[in-house]
């Protein structure tokens, strides 16, 4: 923006990276941008006279906070960040322009102990025939040849990524293939990375097409011999714990699920969420439509005739952006249904779990019911 005028400039018209973190060089001509890029990260020079960004480097790999990449960089011109990947935890790296990489750390020396599921990059095509890229993570041990159990993990948002992280150090993905499961993690139409239009193309559709998308994935999997078609699970983290919800609500394919923070019914969700403008957004539809309109078709609670799978709940008692009521309305709904089911509500907790004795209790969960339901 012209500090004179106020006149805006777009440096990165048609660009389809998610550019975050931002850091100014010595002179002020360039600018350095890094952020989200086909499932990646990407480092960018961007010449602002001439609107030009150059990439710098892109690599399968994570840049902490991987929600919002971030870096530093200083006088000299060195950059510094936090990086990982799926086989590598987090360190400081070092480069300069994105070349003369330097490992300053090794902060997790235990890691290379740990053995843990050979993750791939995996390519689909999803709903009208899109280009779908996700990530797939092998059972811990290698390919016997045979199909194996999967469970399909969604990521929140439904603007997030599943990037190469690693795995190991948060969540369950890598627990799970531990124990025998392959864990898909499907980026499907929604997330920042492949330019606007595919950010912006489930807006008024949350739970149709993007879902499609994920469905379609599972059904490549088991198409290439990767997945048993008759030990699916489905497990997922606010955006992704209302698909799990959805996926049972308009599914039987799955033998078990795990809603965590999820979204079971939008009216209500729109009345208590800190989130209400962002519901609103999305669905692009007024919230009190009613009959029949986007609030009340996408919500799962509206589908409890269908109810058949298994669910295990998991809330935090805290939750601001995703009230603790959507998880007592799910479970309420598949008791009186007569499914099985299980309502974790965690103390002291907001969207995100953090309580190391929390999550390792989730983490046990987890493994109880999905082995439970695939009958490992």
């Amino acid at each position: 923006m012209d500090p004179e005028n106020g006149q805006a400039h777009n440096l990165t018209e048609n660009l389809a990276a998610g550019l975050g973190g931002l850091n100014w060089s010595a002179d002020g001509s360039d600018l350095y941008a890094i952020g989200h890029e086909s499932g990646g990260t990407a480092l960018y020079r961007i010449d602002v006279d001439e609107s030009k960004p150059a990439q710098l480097w892109w690599q399968q790999a994570a840049v902490a906070e991987a929600n919002s990449p971030t870096f530093t960089r200083s006088s000299d011109g060195t950059i510094a960040l936090v990086l990982e990947d799926a086989d590598r935890p987090r360190d400081l790296w070092t480069c300069r322009d994105g070349e003369d990489w330097r490992q300053l750390t090794q902060l997790h020396p235990q890691a290379t102990q740990i053995q843990i599921g050979k993750t791939e990059v995996y390519h689909w095509k999803g709903a009208d025939g899109w280009e779908m890229q996700g990530l797939l993570i092998r059972p811990v041990g290698g390919d016997s040849g045979k199909p194996v159990p999967l469970v399909m993990s969604v990521h929140g948002g439904p603007t997030g990524v599943s990037g190469s992280r690693y795995n190991a150090s948060f969540g369950w993905n890598q627990l799970l293939a531990s124990e025998g499961y392959a864990v898909f993690m499907p980026n499907y139409r929604g997330p920042v990375g492949w330019g606007r239009t595919f950010s912006e193309s489930n807006l008024g559709d949350m739970g149709g097409k993007d879902f499609e998308d994920m469905m379609l994935g599972i059904d490549a999997l088991i198409d290439e011999g990767i997945a048993d078609p008759d030990r699916l699970a489905i497990t997922g983290w606010s955006y992704g714990g209302f698909i799990a919800a959805w996926a049972v609500s308009q599914s039987d394919r799955f033998k078990a699920s795990v809603m965590g923070a999820g979204i079971s019914h939008w009216l209500s969700f729109h009345g208590k969420s800190c989130l209400s403008a962002w519901d609103e957004l999305y669905y692009q539809t007024n919230p009190y439509q009613g009959d029949g309109g986007l609030y009340e078709k996408f919500s799962p609670v509206n589908h409890w005739k269908n109810l058949k799978t298994p669910t295990l709940i998991l809330h935090g008692e805290q939750d601001q952006d995703v009230p603790v009521e959507q998880a007592h309305l799910f479970f309420r709904a598949l008791k009186d249904k007569g499914v099985p089911t299980q309502l974790i509500v965690y103390p002291r907790e907001a969207h995100g779990v953090s309580e190391q004795a929390h999550m390792l209790d989730m983490s046990r969960r987890v493994g109880l019911w999905l082995g439970r339901y695939l009958q490992l």
